[in-house]
């Protein structure tokens, strides 16, 4: 198996473990509200978790311990913005953004719901550094995905299919590995992924978790020439949708994308006890008429 083919399958197990570190395999049922935004990042192995279930709307997690990493994830206009920089060029660093929401949709019956999450951004690299052949070809592994749910399916904790029982109304994934070649003295790497989809809407009133997430690991180690690099996404991974004319949504967190919060159902009266009793003597002392009458 090629070098970059192992790169590929690492940087996705890796990836894949910070998603599925706490997944649970039983089916979770939030109550309302339903939304969470999550800035992750991970240096020398440590992971730092910024989740937050139904509380910020935009949360960001930075750290400056080795070089320098962030992540921030805002709900209200859907997105995730990273950064990532090391001057000692012998550290790996990665951010990881994902946030959630439900997203009340009515009088949608029979339209199309569109939606897609696209990762935008650059790294930055100083070479000319000692080289190493020993050592592994510095790279860059980024990544997004994008799922669908029927509301309460699932939660943040295991939305990705196969850790879960249900089948998602859309998923769609997309990675990839990019080498830097420590040997230039200066690299410019350009970055971009997106994923899409669309959702039949059924009915007139109806209920959706959707959840999306994104990663950037850049990897370098000392002997692979890179001295010094930053990876800035901090014109963001995205998220954007729309519906057909006519159709009204809402989202739990009342701020997603400027989507207020779902007005309050129709509500039906429910007779008293007493009203009910009456009601049931009145339907008693008619049977009793009828009976009198054919007499």
């Amino acid at each position: 198996m090629e070098l970059k083919q192992i790169n590929k399958a690492v940087w996705c197990s890796l990836a894949l473990s910070l998603l599925g570190a706490s997944f649970a395999q039983a089916a979770l049922v939030v109550s309302e509200p339903s939304y969470f935004t999550r800035p992750v990042l991970r240096v020398d192995g440590e992971l730092i978790d910024g989740i937050q279930v139904n509380g910020s709307t935009d949360n960001t997690q930075a750290q400056g311990v080795v070089g320098y990493s962030e992540s921030t994830v805002n709900l209200q206009d859907g997105t995730v913005k990273m950064y990532l920089e090391d001057f000692s060029g012998q550290n790996t660093l990665q951010t990881f953004g994902s946030f959630g929401e439900r997203i009340t949709v009515r009088n949608g019956a029979g339209t199309m719901w569109d939606l897609g999450f696209a990762l935008d951004g650059y790294v930055d690299t100083l070479g000319g550094g000692p080289l190493n052949n020993a050592v592994n070809t510095p790279n860059i592994f980024y990544d997004v995905g994008i799922a669908v749910y029927k509301a309460g399916q699932v939660t943040w904790e295991n939305f990705v299919p196969g850790f879960n029982e249900f089948d998602a109304l859309l998923y769609d994934y997309n990675f990839n590995v990019m080498d830097m070649d420590g040997s230039e003295e200066f690299g410019e790497y350009n970055i971009f992924e997106s994923v899409f989809g669309s959702v039949e809407i059924e009915s007139d009133f109806e209920q959706y978790d959707i959840f999306t997430y994104t990663n950037v690991i850049i990897s370098t180690e000392e002997g692979d020439g890179i001295e010094e690099y930053v990876g800035n996404f901090l014109n963001t991974a995205r998220y954007e949708q729309t519906f057909a004319n006519g159709v009204d949504a809402f989202s739990s967190s009342g701020q997603f994308l400027g989507l207020a919060s779902p007005p309050p159902g129709p509500t039906v009266d429910v007779p008293e006890p007493e009203s009910l009793l009456l009601f049931g003597l009145g339907l008693t002392l008619f049977a009793r008429v009828r009976k009198n009458a054919r007499i």
